[in-house]
């Protein structure tokens, strides 16, 4: 008897070291939105969603003028005039013979310094329509990664969620093992007077010795459980595994469960994974509409300005206007293989498409199947719970009129809070069953009642 009272003083204190540590109160919507906050994966999916947007500026960006200017210097150390000397050409006979030419006659003035500059501005014409697919086919890149960040949103809530409401009910095992240990340690005690008085075997003490020891092993194990799921808890949260948390219980009343037409119209706009089919699907429409574009001949308008001190003889400043044409005449099949991909990658995305309608639609019956069984048993064991109270109400009263033992009265609050824990893992059952019909279908238990 003395080992187990050691025992018990030691999780008591153990207990009590815990508490002592400043722990940190938190409710379910704030360990929530803090994950949120604070989750390095789900920061790279964001810093994803600023990538793609750029790219759309980048696309877009094709569809103005490209101005590109060029320039040079160059010292020239030998300066070398290129001259026609008189006469080089040859000579008119007359009366008066006259060379060709009369005079020396300079072609080319070499220059130490020399410069040469260019500006170029070309912009697209025919062109035009595919940049603008490519500019959605980018537009669609930002929908899809923002899809993927609310994917992850979600994943992160409900694993938020499971270890919350795990820990909430491993809290409650632990009061009710606890409480199975004070009426096994009350047994144990009228054993040993018995024996004293002789009125009862050996073995009935062992007997009990050996139920309490079980008990203290299932408390421990309770403990470890919810050190681990504080540690994962605190993982999703973006804080040390050794942080100390308490947590809020929540509230007594319970999510109302829709029909299941609600959730299935719900599904068809906000599952993400249709949805991300669907984007899916029309960037492929997209890029096959940017593959046809690529027989149409290249036509854009070209205009510049240049500068020159090279050629003496040649304007120094100049500009021109013009359009520049260009067309692939013979690719030996590379834009027939292009488009022929594009059409390949489009069956694939309006196939995938219709098979993630479906299997969502049969992912949402089963979460709402999941979510209405969950609810039936919240009636029995509700039931069962309030049938507990009642006896141990009857219980005191006969404890108070002498007609029961105080051991009594602690068998019947060890089997009411059995009842309790799981009245209250029922309930949680149902809400785990509810979120996860909720992301299924897209909708919150809020949106659907209004």
């Amino acid at each position: 008897m003395t080992n187990f009272i050691k025992i018990n003083l030691l999780l008591a204190l153990s207990g009590q070291a815990v508490c002592a540590q400043t722990s940190q109160s938190i409710s379910l919507a704030q360990a929530q939105q803090q994950a949120i906050e604070q989750n390095r994966r789900l920061k790279i999916a964001r810093y994803k969603v600023d990538e793609s947007g750029y790219k759309i500026t980048e696309a877009r960006s094709r569809l103005y003028p490209l101005i590109v200017a060029n320039g040079m210097y160059a010292y020239n150390g030998v300066t070398r005039d290129l001259t026609l000397p008189r006469g080089s050409i040859g000579v008119l006979p007359g009366t008066t013979p006259i060379p060709l030419p009369q005079q020396d006659l300079t072609l080319f003035k070499a220059k130490h310094n020399l410069f040469l500059g260019n500006v170029l501005a070309y912009q697209p014409i025919s062109q035009l329509g595919k940049i603008k697919d490519g500019v959605k086919v980018a537009e669609a890149d930002v929908e899809l990664a923002r899809t993927q960040v609310s994917e992850a949103e979600l994943a992160i809530r409900q694993g938020v969620e499971k270890l919350y409401y795990g820990l909430l009910i491993a809290q409650k095992q632990q009061q009710q093992t606890q409480t199975t240990i004070d009426l096994t340690q009350a047994k144990l005690y009228d054993v040993e007077s018995a024996l004293l008085a002789g009125k009862t075997d050996p073995v009935n003490k062992v007997g009990l010795q050996a139920d309490l020891a079980n008990q203290q092993q299932q408390l421990l194990q309770l403990s470890n459980q919810i050190e681990d799921y504080t540690a994962d808890l605190n993982e999703l949260l973006g804080q040390s595994s050794g942080t100390p948390l308490m947590i809020n219980p929540v509230s007594d009343s319970l999510p109302t469960l829709n029909p299941l037409t609600t959730y299935l119209e719900g599904a068809k706009t906000g599952n993400l994974e249709l949805r991300q089919a669907d984007q899916t699907s029309q960037k492929a429409t997209l890029g096959v509409q940017a593959a046809r574009k690529d027989y149409i001949p290249t036509v854009g308008a070209l205009g510049g300005y240049l500068f020159q001190n090279v050629i003496s003889d040649l304007p120094q400043s100049n500009y021109f206007l013009g359009l520049q044409m260009s067309y692939n005449i013979v690719d030996f099949g590379r834009r027939r293989s292009t488009l022929n991909q594009r059409l390949s990658q489009q069956k694939q995305a309006d196939e995938n498409r219709q098979y993630t309608s479906e299997h969502v639609r049969a992912d949402v019956e089963k979460a709402y199947r999941k979510a209405r069984q969950a609810q039936s048993l919240l009636p029995i064991a509700g039931q069962a719970a309030q049938y507990r109270r009642d006896e141990l109400k009857i219980k005191n009263d006969r404890l108070v009129a002498g007609l029961v033992l105080k051991r009594d009265v602690l068998e019947t609050q060890a089997t009411l809070t059995k009842a309790e824990v799981d009245l209250y893992a029922a309930q949680m059952a149902y809400r785990l069953a509810l979120t996860e019909l909720e992301q299924k279908s897209g909708i919150s238990h809020l949106s659907a009642q209004h």
